[in-house]
């Protein structure tokens, strides 16, 4: 009998996965020979996860169509509702469970994840959110789980955990995240081998309605590719492997994705169970109409498969809408999100950013990934502002090697200014500035790895010297130039705030002769002694902001105009 070569990536999950087909196989008389593949996905710790549909599935099902496997195996929800023609869907294994799970630290009033694992003990949307602390991390990539968490809870702040659930789950240990979100079905099946050590059982963890948090379509199943010249000859394969409900209700919910437009990574989740289906679906425009500071509605349907009707959400971005009368916030931060916010607070916000960007893109190392070393020891990139990150995202669009490192963002500006356009950070510092900055990593990188710090023109280097004396490998370069900004002549009042991001827009509002009034907040130390130096400044009170900007000010204007 000839040796059917089966094709997996090489994790302990996908592992788990190609084991179980192969037992099946063997049971019925077949002779097997598993085959790890390393793909993509499993080259990359950067946050870019989202925009690269199929990067888990592409290598193993190139050596399918190449003829040096026989099948492929994956996890169903990671393969594209459009796959080559070369291939087809042989079989899809009994399905496991479909919930999430929201993992965090222990807590006296949750259970284990060991015990949890063997109850089935299910939690409201509401309550499993409300274990994360306010303007908390949590850990996930997923579109889906994002736009689902942040409909919710727009003051947390999602981060990139990439890598086999074991390092995931490190990350939580190590303090990175303040939860994280992962698929019940592979706990517990590495969990069956024995492969969840007792300090990741030891966490706490709530398990999800999937009625509330319905999960990715395919979720929990297993799926066989075959090439399409060989369906038939592998009939018998099909035979020994395919669970038919399972195949019925995981081709219905891609069925559904499709005809919604939606791909591995839509914000769709879709829960097929014979007759009765549970689907919610954030608009398309989710992330820009957050980042905007809007709420979005989702459109949600638990019920009769034969009854639902799908009913796309659609979420307008309206213009901000500024009032004449009153005192106002002038902002150099230019932050749409915080305008709205504050806004909703009945904070009058005037955008007025004072600086140009100039981003130096040949000045940005390329191929600096030694792939001959653990992916543990690849570089990190430090965005120290919006500025940064901005210039950043810009880069990489044609600079690989940034996709494929961690970004580490100083703080939820600089955070969100990454998610607005796309990218998820791996670690927010939650500083205010250079000093809180390195205290954070000080504390929380190893020496080992090295920084990559891009600054602008006239950033200072006290920072990247500071590292340097603490025994970090710096790499640092101008990144970009803060140029000042020919601004108009505004009215100011004397009741007016002006918000102030850096020293270099200090600088610039006073290179533009701008009127200053009384009361200036301002964003870190650095920033706080440049105002001070400059005499323009000399009549106004200056304030550090203390936490989250948004936050801050609104209890800083409440408190200092009591309103």
């Amino acid at each position: 009998m000839t040796q059917i070569k089966i094709g997996t990536r090489t994790s302990t999950l996908a592992m788990w996965q190609a084991n179980k087909v192969r037992q099946i196989l063997q049971d019925n008389g077949c002779k097997t020979e598993i085959i790890g593949i390393s793909s993509q996905g499993d080259k990359s710790l950067g946050g870019d996860l989202a925009s690269t549909v199929g990067q888990f599935i592409h290598a193993v099902d190139s050596e399918l169509i190449a003829g040096n496997i026989d099948i492929a195996v994956h996890s169903s929800k990671d393969v594209p509702v459009k796959i080559s023609d070369d291939i087809v869907n042989l079989a899809y294994l009994e399905r496991g469970c479909t919930n999430d799970l929201l993992i965090f630290p222990k807590s006296k009033d949750h259970l284990s994840l060991g015990d949890l694992l063997n109850t089935d003990h299910t939690s409201s949307l509401l309550e499993a959110l409300a274990v994360i602390p306010k303007s908390g991390t949590v850990g996930t990539v997923s579109g889906r789980r994002q736009s689902f968490i942040l409909s919710q809870r727009p003051d947390v702040i999602p981060i990139a955990v990439r890598g086999q659930v074991e390092t995931r789950l490190k990350r939580l240990r190590q303090g990175r995240v303040d939860a994280i979100v992962l698929a019940e079905i592979g706990l517990l099946r590495l969990h069956e081998i024995g492969a969840l050590e007792p300090w990741i059982l030891d966490f706490s963890a709530v398990r999800i309605s999937d009625e509330e948090w319905p999960t990715a379509p395919g979720q929990g199943a297993i799926s066989v590719h075959c090439r399409a010249l060989d369906v038939d000859m592998l009939n018998h394969l099909r035979t020994a492997l395919n669970h038919q409900k399972t195949a019925d209700d995981v081709s219905k919910e891609r069925e559904i994705l499709t005809s919604v437009g939606g791909g591995c990574q839509y914000p769709a989740g879709i829960k097929v169970d014979g007759d009765e289906v549970s689907i919610q679906v954030s608009p398309q425009n989710w992330r820009e109409v957050f980042c905007q500071g809007l709420k979005f509605d989702s459109m949600k349907y638990h019920g009769p498969l034969n009854k639902m009707e799908i009913n796309l959400p659609s979420t307008q971005i309206s213009t901000t809408q500024q009032v004449d009368n009153g005192p106002k916030l002038i902002s150099t931060l230019n932050s749409n999100r915080l305008a709205r916010i504050l806004q909703n607070d009945g904070i009058n916000v005037l955008n007025q950013p004072v600086i140009e960007l100039i981003p130096k893109a040949d000045n940005w190392p390329s191929g600096f990934i030694d792939n001959s070393v653990s992916r543990s020891q690849w570089p990190y990139l430090v965005l120290t502002s919006p500025f940064a990150a901005k210039c950043a995202i810009e880069v990489a669009k044609t600079n690989g090697d940034l996709n494929r490192i961690q970004w580490l963002a100083i703080g939820e500006g600089t955070a969100r200014a990454c998610f607005m356009r796309g990218v998820t950070v791996s670690i927010c510092a939650k500083s205010r500035d250079s000093v809180e900055l390195t205290e954070f990593i000080k504390d929380k990188i190893e020496r080992n790895i090295t920084l990559m710090i891009p600054r602008s023109n006239v950033g200072s280097t006290a920072f990247v010297d500071g590292l340097t004396d603490l025994g970090f490998n710096v790499k640092t370069w101008v990144g970009y130039e803060n140029q000042p900004k020919q601004v108009d002549k505004m009215p100011v009042a004397d009741n007016d705030v002006l918000l102030l991001s850096s020293p270099s827009s200090a600088r610039a509002w006073v290179e533009n002769d701008l009127p200053i009034p009384k009361n200036i907040l301002c964003m870190g130390k650095a920033s706080q002694e440049e105002i001070e130096s400059l005499q323009n400044f000399a009549n106004s009170t200056v304030e550090v902001l203390q936490g989250p900007t948004a936050e801050f000010v609104a209890k800083w204007w409440k408190s200092a105009r009591g309103e």
